[in-house]
């Protein structure tokens, strides 16, 4: 009989967290077990799937995913006391009986292993619990963007007690380290489904691109983090210098700071074309000369991964990963992550037309070996259910 294995997540909307908890679960990460997926709040449309169980939270949970000011701006009375709820149970010490109480009506068996798939809440969640071996996956750039800084010395109590932590950079391990000296930690990249990704690239695309320009394309949520208002600014600046005219901008995704950078596009007088969400991008990046990548924090950075999979090279922040995932010069561009970095990496390839020519030359034979990552972490599920046994 296969051993019983929880993962908690927060929500299931699109985003690299749900797209990297998809690709793990289609690839067999979690075939050795029987795996029941926890959504806290059932937020979004992704995690569609009948390779595991999928679990819905409790309407205590609804507050998990959203700040205090996103929940008073969506002017729904449930959901601000849901937040409010869970800030006064997270300040008073009410927590961890609150969690005990709602684990007891939405999950009916034990399990072997628990994994806490997302940084933050989930944590709490699984660290509460009575699962005999608990992991917790890191996908924060943690210097940069710490999601416990609000309930430090409940996080530093109880992250401790996790028996193993996975990041999915190199960045996000040391940042991780340094903030709360912990150093059982280890490094497995995010896969990417290329098979999926390559055969979805092969449908028609649907935006209008310019054989006469470079046509570049931005894909992701629309997040403060993304750095999309500093791009808009930095091809005001290269419409200041006449070089705009080089280029066909796309950027494709929703989110919290649309209404704002559509505002910012009129306001600047910027020709970008907004499409919204799209559900087959892949179409899309293979078809564009370019991906930008303008993240402010950045964990990890899917998107890259899969242009570079599309033979479609990025420019890039310099964040977290990006050392890992590009060679510099070669087959991608990381700038520094400023403005500045942004504006003379693309104002480079605008006048330098042949540099894009041979990123992407270079980018013809990119595989990348999501299959070795997949052993990884079974042989890390293994390990942590062998000394469950021993115990």
């Amino acid at each position: 009989m296969k051993p019983n294995l929880l993962i908690v997540t927060d929500e299931r909307q699109m985003g690299g967290t749900s797209i990297l908890l998809e690709n793990l679960i289609k690839l067999g990460a979690f075939d050795d077990f029987n795996t029941d997926v926890l959504v806290l709040h059932n937020n979004g449309d992704r995690l569609v799937t009948d390779k595991v169980n999928i679990i819905y939270g409790s309407k205590y949970f609804k507050g998990v995913d959203i700040t205090l000011k996103q929940a008073l701006k969506s002017l729904k009375p449930s959901l601000v006391w849901a937040k409010l709820r869970l800030i006064f149970d997270m300040k008073f010490g009410f927590i961890e009986k609150r969690i005990q109480k709602e684990r007891k009506k939405l999950l009916t068996k034990n399990y072997d292993v628990e994994i806490a798939f997302k940084d933050g809440f989930t944590a709490l969640f699984t660290i509460f619990g009575n699962s005999k071996q608990k992991i917790h996956w890191l996908q924060y750039e943690y210097k940069n963007c710490n999601p416990n800084r609000n309930y430090d010395k409940l996080f530093k109590r109880i992250l401790p007690k996790f028996n193993h932590f996975i990041a999915v950079s190199n960045g996000v391990k040391v940042s991780f380290e340094k903030l709360y000296n912990i150093h059982n930690i280890n490094v497995i990249p995010n896969i990417i489904d290329d098979k999926a990704i390559i055969a979805a690239s092969k449908e028609e695309p649907t935006i209008k691109y310019d054989n006469n320009k470079i046509n570049v394309i931005l894909v992701g949520r629309m997040h403060p983090v993304k750095g999309y208002d500093r791009f808009l600014q930095v091809i005001k600046r290269l419409k200041d210098d006449n070089l705009d005219q080089n280029l066909n901008i796309n950027i494709l995704g929703d989110g919290e700071e649309k209404a704002k950078l559509l505002a910012l596009k009129q306001e600047l007088q910027l020709d970008v074309n907004f499409y919204g969400m799209v559900q087959n991008p892949y179409k899309e990046i293979k078809k564009a000369d370019l991906l930008v990548l303008p993240s402010i924090y950045e964990s990890f950075g899917l998107v890259a991964l899969e242009a570079m999979i599309l033979h479609t090279p990025v420019l890039a922040t310099q964040t977290a990963a990006m050392d890992t995932i590009i060679k510099n010069g070669y087959n991608g561009i990381v700038v520094d992550n400023s403005e500045n970095g942004l504006y003379y990496g693309l104002k480079e390839i605008i006048e330098d037309k042949e540099k894009l020519i041979n990123l992407k030359n270079h980018l013809q034979n990119y595989t990348y070996n999501s299959s070795a990552i997949i052993l990884k972490i079974k042989n890390k599920l293994k390990e942590c259910y062998d000394e469950k046994i021993a115990r």
